[in-house]
């Protein structure tokens, strides 16, 4: 705090000579002179105390441009507080630090206009990525493709030249299926064609049958007619006037074998087989076609021996069926199963006394679930019963494939015989699971596999 200023003393000089000289003192802080006439008495000191003045000092510190020299730091003291001049907007503040500039030459105050940037088009940025899916979308577009190249390529060099004809080979038809017994009369015929859609007005079918004179010719039997038929189709089905002719049918033939046999007794186009197969198929509404016709000898017409051959094939294993309905077996295989394994053990032999050994080697490897390994099934898939069955196709894994597959093979393989039917729906009581085919022209039976090896090493 600084020190209270004492008040100056006073000196009063007396021209006239009245008053007495003050003796002067050796240290004063100042002198005030007063000139007058008469003496001014002295004042009193004030009793009351003052609020001390603070003297401040105030320093602007201003830091330079390059054109202006540097300010310099001045200290005083303000007695009066002036009025600062307002700042402008050029002018610096003072109490903040300013940050060091420079101004272009040729624009002082403007300040320097942004460039106007463009973007890039999207798909061209370095930094661009475009969403997961159309990343992902051609990678997998190129997969596809060649996941359908090597389908098509599978197909085209593994698929068998012979498959078993099922109903999805050839188109199906809208077929059914009818018996005319023996007393049925015209009308009565008639009056069925129309209830099963095969003619549309009964009596005007029944008109045409008398015209021609086929009302008391019409033939008793099976027959399996599509529908909405002209009237000239149905009469050349039941006034049937042509030759007839006798064929045999081998056990173990497939219907593409029999198709063929047909076309050549014939002397015609084949497919015609198959195609009454197929339509049996529907009319019966058949699972599968290979295995439910029995081989043997039929009489049937020309100008329809393959509606008639499929037809009575079929009817006659319905017949043999009967007295095997009694099979124990039944009890766990369907009628359809066992037909399978009828045709199986027909392709693997044709001595009958070898049936009921095979037929019980393949239930006993079905009880036990065990692979059938019967190489007769993958022949048939190749459509190859000659040449030896190439190490490819014994490795992959198809549904004709008994050594890679479990269970039954999904149809039929063959034409099976009576023979092989009762074999498989009574085969013999034994502890078999091998059985060898040796060069001795006999079979040979084995328990363990052990056995079997020795069998081999004997026989082949």
């Amino acid at each position: 705090m600084a020190e209270k200023p004492k008040p100056p003393k006073q000196l009063t000089l007396d021209l006239e000579g009245k008053g007495e000289k003050a003796k002067p003192k050796k240290s004063t802080s100042s002198y005030k002179v007063v000139l007058s006439d008469s003496p001014t008495p002295a004042k009193k000191p004030s009793t009351t105390r003052k609020r001390p003045t603070v003297t401040t000092r105030t320093m602007t510190v201003k830091i330079p441009s390059d054109k202006q020299p540097a300010p310099k730091t001045e200290t005083k003291a303000s007695p009066a507080k002036k009025r600062p001049t307002p700042r402008t907007a050029d002018q610096p503040n003072p109490h903040v630090v300013q940050t060091r500039t420079r101004k272009h030459p040729a624009t002082k105050t403007s300040k320097p206009k942004k460039q106007q940037v463009v973007p890039p088009k999207i798909g061209k940025r370095t930094s661009y990525r475009p969403p997961l899916s159309r990343r992902l979308l051609l990678p997998l577009l190129i997969a596809l493709l060649a996941c359908t190249a090597l389908i098509l390529l599978y197909a085209y060099f593994e698929k068998p030249a012979i498959l078993a004809p099922s109903v999805s080979v050839v188109e199906e038809r809208d077929v059914v299926a009818l018996t005319i017994e023996r007393g049925m009369t015209a009308r009565t015929v008639s009056l069925l064609l129309e209830q099963l859609g095969v003619v549309e007005d009964a009596q005007a079918f029944l008109a045409y049958l008398v015209e021609q004179d086929l009302a008391t010719v019409i033939q008793t039997g099976t027959y399996i007619m599509g529908r909405n038929l002209a009237f000239s189709e149905v009469a050349s089905m039941f006034a049937n006037t042509e030759k007839t002719m006798e064929v045999t049918i081998p056990p173990g033939f497939t219907i593409s074998e029999i198709d063929d046999y047909l076309a050549n007794r014939l002397e015609g186009e084949s497919g015609l087989f198959i195609e009454a197969v197929n339509d049996l198929a529907v009319a019966y509404q058949l699972s599968f076609t290979e295995g439910w016709l029995l081989s043997g000898t039929y009489t049937v017409h020309r100008n329809r021996a393959g509606e008639e051959l499929a037809l009575a094939m079929y009817q006659k294993m319905l017949r043999e069926l009967q007295g095997l309905l009694d099979s124990p077996l039944l009890e766990r295989y369907s009628v359809e199963e066992l037909l399978i394994v009828a045709s199986m053990i027909q392709a693997e032999t044709q001595d009958a006394t070898q049936m009921k050994g095979i037929s019980s080697v393949i239930h006993n490897r079905l009880a036990n679930g065990e692979p059938l390994g019967i190489d007769a099934t993958t022949r048939y898939e190749m459509g190859d019963w000659e040449n030896p069955i190439p190490i490819e196709a014994l490795e992959t894994k198809s549904p004709y494939n008994t050594r890679r597959k479990e269970g039954l093979p999904p149809s039929g393989i063959c034409s099976p015989g009576i023979d092989a039917i009762h074999s498989a729906f009574f085969p013999e009581n034994t502890s078999f699971f091998y059985y060898l085919h040796g060069y001795d022209k006999a079979i040979h039976y084995a328990e363990t596999y052990e056995e079997h090896k020795e069998n081999i090493s004997l026989y082949r």
